[in-house]
Parts: C-alpha cells; structure tokens; sequence
C-alpha cells in the first residue's frame, strides 16, 4: 500500500461536478468510487465499505486524483493534495533487468573473490 489507511479521501469541486454531469468517461468502479466519496473518509473506511480489492481501489484513487476529481490528506498534513505524492512503481521491461543482471553478476563474483581472500589471509 502507497497511502496509510488513515489517509482521508474525499471529492473536489471538480469531482462534484463530474458526478453531476459526467465528462472524463470513467469507469464504473471509478464513478462508484466518486459518488461515494461526497464526504471525506478514511481510505480503511472506503476500503471497508467497497467490493474492489484495497490494492485496485488504491490504483483507482490515484487515478481519479491526476484527474483532480477527489483529494487526499495525510495524517499529520496540514491540507489536502489533489495530485498523488508517490507514483506507483512501474512493471520493469525485461531488457531493463537483463541490463541489471549484467551489471551486478560480476560484481557478485569479485565481492565472493574479495571475501574469499580476506578468509584465506586470515587462516593463513
């Protein structure tokens, strides 16, 4: 989980306006979620109170707040943010990991040589 489930969500003018007249061509779970957010609540609470997995009901806050259609408050913050603070991480393309097997493999084989040498200086 990105957001502490003490993290308040709630609608933004514009996400009161997409409820009245809807414009951004939303998902249903989208647009359930926007109409259920009229009143802040704590993302526990909408995870609570909702069908959709915690992980994708996430994924669908962060969505709808890049649309600035809801905002979210963080405990301790002193107001709310419309655009998410923490992207979520990507999925890697295999040629990126390839790249960093690559990279790290031989620095594993000279870290197990230096280790093995500094055993051997000592038992010797």
């Amino acid at each position: 989980m990105l957001y502490e489930p003490d993290t308040v969500w709630g609608r933004t003018v514009d996400g009161d306006r997409e409820v009245d007249a809807p414009q951004s061509g939303l998902s249903l779970t989208q647009r359930r979620l926007l109409k259920r957010l009229e009143h802040p609540r704590p993302f526990a609470i909408v995870a609570a109170q909702s069908p959709v997995d915690p992980p994708k009901l996430e994924r669908e806050l962060i969505a709808l707040a890049q649309l600035h259609l809801v905002a979210f408050q963080r405990p301790g913050a002193t107001r709310p943010r419309t655009a998410p603070s923490i992207n979520p991480p990507l999925p890697k393309d295999h040629a990126s990991q390839a790249t960093s097997i690559a990279v790290l493999l031989p620095l594993g084989f000279a870290a197990a040589a230096l280790g093995i040498a500094g055993v051997l200086l000592i038992v010797s």
